[in-house]
């Protein structure tokens, strides 16, 4: 079995999401939704819990599926 791959390396300010499609497919189609993210995201500190939920819940018309979303930020 042969597997294949990707790797990266992070950079300060970095931050990796793993997201089912109910949060990929609008950030892949909608460019208000991932400005509004890069905005809120890239600070020198990660969002609380609070404003994280917030975030990902945001509304986008014409997608309602159920979100999980999990981040990681790169010190």
């Amino acid at each position: 079995m042969s597997r294949s791959g990707c790797a990266s390396v992070a950079r300060p300010g970095d931050v990796l999401v793993l997201c089912t499609p109910g949060l990929a497919d609008p950030l892949r189609d909608t460019e208000a939704l991932r400005a509004r993210l890069a905005r809120r995201w890239s600070g020198g500190t990660p969002p609380g819990l609070a404003a994280f939920l917030a975030d990902a819940r945001v509304r986008v018309k014409g997608y309602a599926d159920d979100r999980t979303a999990a981040a990681v930020w790169e010190a």
